[in-house]
């Protein structure tokens, strides 16, 4: 043993002086080894060989490897210095170490730079910084309101990380919704919407469970309690004086200038009237290069501000009065920052459907806004400098501003789903330099679906014939509608229309499939020709229908015997009766009569 020691310290210090001379005055280029392996795999797993990454020709029996405090090398691999194979010591946690790295030397001084990652599995779920929180909303807070909440994390990243949320339970009413925001520090921002009226005397508190999820297969989620107090309110909301602040600054402005004042007025008295302001640090500049002052509404720089970093930051301001339960109204404030280089110019698009998706309503009346168009160009500073059109659309879309500042696309004709579902559409910005400058985007717009289509029955009339004796359940014939709408308005269920007359309650049908059976027994001798009308009725709200009419021919069949009118029959006749003449009828069904054949015999 204390040989094999003495020989392996000999080999060790061998390789050290191979290295040495390699790096005064050796020739080579080293190797590159990239490896990677999924993180939680078993101890013993196989990751690589060393071998992979010599160079032709190069061989190897035996490695010195280099291993530094804190690299995770000894306690998370085992690497085999004479194979070269490298396997895991234990399973590897992503989130503890992703990457590692280590240099491996051959006798003759050739070395492999080695590099592995780790990489990401689902083995996270989304969590709340809280299982159960509280949030406080005045009662008749205007629809669409939203109110910030403590986002999900989840340790995984890109797409196993947090994807979405929603509401599970206690949304009585659908009174609120979810909104959600990707920012640029990667997390997921939640908003709680309002999405109906709040009446604290008609319900005082919700308890919603929200629900985030993540994008694995199958995904896993983390949920919280929310509990939602409506409370009673002042009447009066503190109102703007604009809705959209602007403001163009140099990037080299000094720390400390004022840039914009808000202005707010609160028509209650006192506590109720006093208007203080706050910038949304969850909806904007999260990382503080503006502060305002509360009382006075100025808008003043904290930071350096940086052009190539961010040109354009939207702020959300907020002004609240001092009520115990304060209303609070948002204003935006749009913050470009000038460079005097050469740019093209910029465009921010907003588009104003509800989840901020580029669709619209085929219900859209022309002149409903589709989207918001800001633009800039930091070479002039001066947005009139800047141009804007649109392209696409075949005419059903058309774009207007008032200050060449804000442009906004709206509906120009009406639009039909059922005719083409979505558009394609180009915005232009082009400056007036020499030569000009462009900036443009592409986008689609989807056309989303209302109930404007009833379902139409691909018969007006059916007709079928059957036996008059069949079983209750027995097949008739199917009728069948569609309706061009989509989802709930465009599914079809099928009805009888009630009618003593017809003897619709003959038969009934089948409200998915159309599908006509009997549900009693039939007889041709009470109607022979029944008819049913048929109604197939969509699921939108209100709901569309048509009727279709049914009608069916029974086949008589030998179900009914002779019945004599009466059990004894008395006539008299005079014997010098014409021949011909009828003198008795037997049955009142069947026209059967008794006639003079000639004078004196009857037949």
């Amino acid at each position: 043993m204390w040989v094999f020691w003495r020989l392996r310290m000999l080999l060790v210090l061998c390789v050290v002086v191979e290295l040495l001379t390699v790096m005064v005055g050796g020739e080579g280029t080293p190797g590159i080894l990239e490896l990677q392996l999924d993180e939680e795999q078993p101890a013993g797993t196989i990751v690589g060989d060393i071998s992979a990454g010599l160079l032709p020709g190069v061989t190897a029996s035996l490695y010195f490897i280099s291993d530094h405090e804190g690299t995770g090398i000894s306690s998370d691999l085992h690497i085999d210095e004479t194979t070269g194979i490298i396997k895991t010591a234990r399973r590897l946690d992503r989130e503890e170490r992703d990457h590692y790295s280590f240099i491996a030397v051959t006798m003759t001084g050739f070395t492999v730079k080695v590099s592995i990652t780790v990489n990401d599995i689902n083995d996270h779920a989304p969590a709340f910084p809280k299982k159960k929180a509280t949030l406080k909303i005045p009662e008749q807070t205007a629809v669409g309101t939203k109110f910030s909440l403590e986002p999900a994390t989840d340790a995984d990243k890109d797409q196993l990380t947090v994807q979405g949320y929603q509401i599970k339970e206690g949304n009585v009413g659908q009174v609120f919704r979810l909104e959600t925001k990707r920012a640029a520090n990667k997390v997921l921002y939640l908003d709680l919407v309002v999405n109906g009226v709040l009446d604290r005397e008609k319900r005082s508190s919700y308890s919603l469970v929200v629900e985030a999820f993540d994008g694995g297969a199958p995904r896993k989620t983390g949920q919280m309690t929310l509990d939602v107090l409506v409370q009673d309110i002042n009447d009066h909301a503190p109102i703007f004086n604009q809705s959209r602040y602007n403001a163009i600054i140099s990037e080299s402005l000094p720390q400390g200038s004022n840039i914009l004042q808000v202005f707010a007025t609160d028509a209650d008295e006192g506590d109720n009237g006093l208007v203080l302001y706050e910038i949304n640090r969850r909806q904007s500049d999260p990382d503080r290069y503006f502060v305002i002052d509360p009382r006075s509404g100025i808008i003043t720089l904290n930071k350096l501000l940086d052009y190539e970093m961010r040109k354009v930051h939207e702020l959300v301001v907020q002004a609240r009065d001092n009520a115990s339960h304060p209303e609070i109204t948002n204003a935006f404030v749009t913050i470009h920052v000038r460079d005097y280089n050469d740019n093209q110019p910029t465009m921010t698009i907003i588009f104003l459907s509800e989840d901020g998706s580029p669709q619209i309503s085929e219900g859209a009346q022309p002149g409903q806004y589709v989207a918001r168009i800001s633009v800039s160009d930091p070479d002039y500073g001066e947005y009139s400098n800047v141009n804007v059109s649109l392209e696409g659309g075949d005419g059903k879309f058309a774009l207007t501003t008032k200050d060449s500042i804000i442009y906004l696309i709206y509906v120009d004709q009406t639009l039909d789903r059922e005719e083409r579902d979505s558009y394609e559409l180009r915005v232009m910005a082009t400056d007036s330099g020499t030569p000009p400058l462009r900036a443009e985007s592409s986008f689609t717009i989807h056309v989303t679906d209302v109930n404007d289509n009833p379902p139409l029955f691909d018969q007006q009339a059916y007709k079928q014939t059957i036996p008059e004796v069949v079983y209750p359940g027995s097949f008739v014939l199917q009728v069948t509608a569609r309706d061009k709408d989509q989802g709930p308005n465009g599914d079809v269920r099928y009805s009888i229309l009630p009618d003593k007359k017809t003897h619709a309650s003959w038969f009934t049908i089948d409200p998915v499939t159309g599908i006509i059976t009997t549900a009693t027994k039939l007889d041709y001798e009470t109607d022979p020709k029944p008819k049913i009308k048929v109604v197939a009725t969509d699921g939108g709200r209100p709901p569309l229908s048509s009727t279709a009419l049914v009608e069916i021919d029974l086949q008589d069949s030998n179900d009914n015997e002779p019945v004599f009118g009466s059990s004894f029959y008395n006539v008299s006749i005079k014997e010098n009766t014409s021949a011909g003449t009828c003198f008795l009828e037997l049955f009142k069904s069947k026209a059967v009569r008794l006639y003079v054949q000639r004078v004196g015999e009857i037949v």
